[in-house]
């Protein structure tokens, strides 16, 4: 289902499964890595991280990227956010 998410709300087109990078970070190997963001601050990537880099993914972005994620807070809901939140960790 998580696969499924991330296809329909077009996360594909911005970030690879695999670790390579688009316009996003690719999602390949990034649970559990370190971060470090635009304003030098840094966190580990766990499902905390993921959820508001989904809801609101200007709060902290990734260092080599500009903010050009949209806002999905109002547009997913619990599920779909569960499910491709799985999906990312799945993808280590």
């Amino acid at each position: 289902f998580g696969e499924k998410v991330y296809r329909a709300y077009g996360c594909d087109a911005c970030h690879n499964a695999d670790a390579t990078a688009k316009v996003g970070p690719g999602f390949g190997g990034l649970f559990g890595k370190t971060e470090t963001f635009t304003d030098g601050s840094s966190a580990a990537v766990d499902e905390e991280y993921l959820r508001e880099s989904i809801l609101e993914p200007n709060a902290k972005v990734v260092s080599g990227f500009t903010p050009q994620m949209p806002v999905f807070a109002g547009q997913i809901n619990e599920a779909q956010l569960n499910a491709l939140t799985a999906y990312i960790k799945s993808l280590n």
